[in-house]
């Protein structure tokens, strides 16, 4: 069984789970319906949700109009798949690593790099994740929120952890963890593939900047606290997260 399978259950058991999110891990998108989802994303992030019409979505597939309420009955529907497709992403990384028993600051690297990596995938869904959930209407929008405010909690969790252990220096949790997630997610405004940087990189030096400052000890007592020198490197931690 995959790590999205065993996933499913544990998820199901600690979250509040909009059905979408379980519509779409039961069925996923596929055909004309797919082909649509994709041309939404696009859009979505070249002109905006409000800018973007249902004819327009229609020419970008070349279809007419009407066969896209074959398959949607509406825009905000179409936001909606985005959106809860992608908080799935998000979770699915980040579930398992939090029932692994790991120092802070290294459980902390980690959750960073699944995260890089889920907004790096899809760079414009990851936009349209960023800055377009606003315009969900409830209650798709308060059920969007509360899987915010859930994932944002692992973070504060790992701070919480950090804190108790001594290896990082007492901060107001929350506001940290608001100002991380803040960080990564604009990571769709600058992020190119073909950029100077792997992903990999990107996620090194991101949560180096980050974890630095939250420690509480000296730089040079860091890997003595992430355990053995292969952790911090950035290809051993890419194993890690693969074989998780």
């Amino acid at each position: 069984m995959g790590e999205r399978e065993c996933f499913s259950s544990y998820f199901c058991e600690r979250l509040f789970v909009h059905p979408l999110i379980m519509r779409l891990k039961s069925a996923p998108i596929r055909g004309s319906k797919e082909k649509i989802f994709r041309a939404a994303i696009r859009l979505f992030r070249a002109k905006g949700y409000s800018a973007t019409s249902m004819r327009d979505l229609a020419a970008a597939c070349g279809l007419e109009a009407s066969s896209i309420y074959n398959h949607y009955s509406s825009k905000e529907e179409v936001l909606q798949n985005i959106l809860f497709e992608r908080a799935t992403e998000f979770f699915v990384q980040l579930e398992p690593l939090m029932r692994m028993d790991l120092p802070a600051p290294m459980q902390l690297r980690m959750a960073v790099d699944r995260h890089v990596r889920v907004v790096t995938s899809d760079v414009d869904a990851s936009m349209v994740f960023a800055q377009e959930w606003r315009h969900l209407t409830e209650p798709h929008l308060g059920h969007f929120i509360n899987l915010r405010h859930q994932y944002r909690d692992y973070f504060i969790e790992i701070l919480q952890k950090g804190m108790h252990a001594g290896l990082f220096r007492p901060i107001n949790e929350k506001f940290a963890a608001v100002g991380l997630l803040s960080t990564l997610n604009a990571l769709h405004e600058w992020y190119r593939p073909d950029g100077p940087l792997s992903i990999s990189e990107i996620a090194r030096q991101l949560s180096d900047q980050l974890l630095f400052g939250f420690m509480a000890t000296r730089e040079d007592e860091l890997g003595l606290v992430m355990g053995s020198e292969e952790w911090s490197d950035s290809r051993s931690l890419e194993s890690a997260n693969q074989n998780s």
